[in-house]
């Protein structure tokens, strides 16, 4: 038991000392392309439409299209859609008919602050504090309250003035408000009801074959050269003699500071999970799209390319996927759009590429929100793989769908079930009294935690150095003792990491005594 302990936490510490070495090649390579110098888009480059999902994003509607619409790209190409939905509506109305039991709650929180957070999705957070106040001074509360939820204008109201004013501001570009009529259904359902509406929006050259659609969410702040970028790489695969590629990833950089962040140990902690966050994005999530495009180049046997070609994930904002592909697939689905697309371009072979440049978007300002959005991306992972192991078009795919199962599969597993094996075997150790091994361990594990937390903090500051975009909210890692504060953090991150899945664990094992529902979906921002 000893040795097998003693190999599994050197085996862990050896995973991530590898994926930090992997975090800064690719960093590395990706600012060397991004430095190339990339032509302007030529006739041939391919139309754009960006879709734009917005439940409750009042405060942030205007910074995203106000982005989306300042991007390097011909006019003529680029197709901007902002997708409400009726469930705001719908829960605007379930806010106004629980006014006393929110009154209540705001009443009895111990200060401002506190009864701000209880406003969380039901008015815009750069207002809640504000709200709360005016609600706890007034001789009125319910009225005030009210009063307050019935003035605020919805992301609806918002777009349809919004839009006509940034139209003309930026002359030529098209600028489209649609808005799902369902109450049901959540960003999925958006994002599927506007790509629905493409054949009326889009110009009749808008070949599927070469229109990408992509999604951005409302606190998106994607680098203006993006799409420069983008019909660089479907140039690049055209003059190879391939088909442009399937999925283009963007990645993001969640180095914004949110409206709803608080200050305290929690905002810090959160704060350095942001930047931890880089070595899983650059030593992850970059590393295997390079790695599917390199071998896609080296035309491989099919074989053994299946074996070695890794999953690559979707990541939702900052996903471009070709149009027809996209149909093809089914589009977005329940629970987790982005991940299953993932999923589902990995088992049918379709290539894939990683852009050099990145959206800067809003970190988390709960550790709530934080653990609500991991569990909900373990439940896309579990359904995931079920749908790969039980969907018959996927299962068409063979051999190739079943190498994509296994590795998935093995991937969910140990973030699982992981931790729980790290801390049996640190408790092994310490049982059987081999103190000094645990200690060897315990002394290197901190020794690379350190050096993580200085490479990532390295990073984060040279991407918002190079970011071309808007810095509102950025959140520089340097200087005002930032790194000092923040180091010791670190060590807090793969506590953070694992919340998910003993979220999701926990709710299925207590079923029906939860008092409510296990909640997912939108982080409020």
């Amino acid at each position: 038991m000893i040795l097998a302990s003693t190999v599994l936490l050197w085996a862990v510490l050896g995973w991530g000392v590898l994926l930090t070495g992997r975090a800064v090649v690719t960093a590395r390579a990706l600012r060397t392309a991004r430095g190339a110098p990339v032509l302007a888009p030529g006739a041939g480059a391919p139309h754009v439409a960006l879709l734009i999902p917005a439940l409750r994003e009042q405060d942030l509607l205007s910074e995203v299209v106000g982005a989306v619409a300042r991007l390097d790209y011909p006019r003529e190409l680029l197709h901007v859609v902002v997708v409400t939905t009726e469930r705001e509506e719908r829960d605007r109305r379930g806010h106004l008919g629980e006014l006393p039991d929110l009154e209540r709650r705001l009443l009895a929180a111990p200060d401002d602050e506190a009864a701000a957070a209880q406003l969380s999705g039901v008015v815009p957070s750069s207002r809640a504090r504000e709200v709360a106040a005016r609600v706890r001074s007034a001789t009125d509360p319910a009225r005030v309250l009210r009063d307050e939820i019935a003035a605020t204008p919805t992301t609806r109201d918002v777009a349809e003035k919004l839009l006509p004013e940034v139209a003309a501001q930026h002359p030529g570009t098209a600028l489209h408000h649609v808005h799902y009529d369902e109450s049901s259904g959540a960003k999925s359902s958006q994002l599927v009801y506007a790509v629905e509406q493409l054949g009326h929006l889009l110009p009749r050259d808008a070949d599927p074959a070469r229109t990408y659609i992509g999604v951005y969410d409302a606190d998106s702040q994607p680098d203006r050269t993006t799409l420069r970028h983008l019909a660089h790489e479907t140039d690049r695969a055209e003059s190879a003699g391939h088909t442009p590629p399937t999925l283009i990833q963007q990645l993001p950089l969640q180095l914004r500071r949110p409206h709803a962040a608080r200050t305290g140990l929690a905002d810090l902690t959160l704060r350095a999970h942001a930047v931890a966050d880089l070595r899983r994005r650059m030593g992850i999530e970059a590393h295997r799209l390079r790695t599917r495009a390199r071998l896609r180049a080296l035309r491989l046997p099919d074989g053994l390319r299946m074996v070695l070609d890794p999953v690559v994930y979707g990541i939702g904002a900052g996903l471009f996927v070709r149009h027809d592909m996209l149909v093809s697939i089914g589009m977005y689905e329940e629970p987790v759009d982005d991940l299953l697309i993932g999923y589902k371009l990995s088992s049918a072979g379709e290539s894939a590429v990683v852009l050099p440049v990145h959206n800067l978007v809003d970190r988390y300002a709960r550790v709530g929100g934080l653990a609500k959005a991991y569990s909900l991306v373990a439940l896309g992972s579990v359904v995931g793989c079920l749908r790969l192991l039980r969907d018959p078009a996927l299962r068409a795919y063979g051999r190739r769908n079943t190498v994509t199962l296994v590795k998935e599969g093995l991937d969910t597993v140990w973030w699982f079930l992981g931790p729980p094996c790290v801390i049996a075997a640190v408790v092994v150790l310490s049982v059987q009294g081999a103190h000094r091994e645990l200690l060897v361990w315990a002394v290197a594990a901190g020794a690379y935690m350190v050096l993580h937390a200085l490479i990532s903090m390295g990073h984060a500051a040279r991407f918002l150095e190079s970011h071309e975009g808007a810095h509102e909210r950025a959140e520089p890692v340097g200087g005002g003792g930032a790194p000092a504060l923040l180091l010791p953090l670190f060590l807090l991150q793969p506590v953070l990491h694992w919340l998910g899945p003993l979220r999701l664990a926990a709710a299925r094992a207590l079923g029906p005594l939860a008092r409510r529902p296990l909640a997912m979906g939108k982080t409020e921002r």
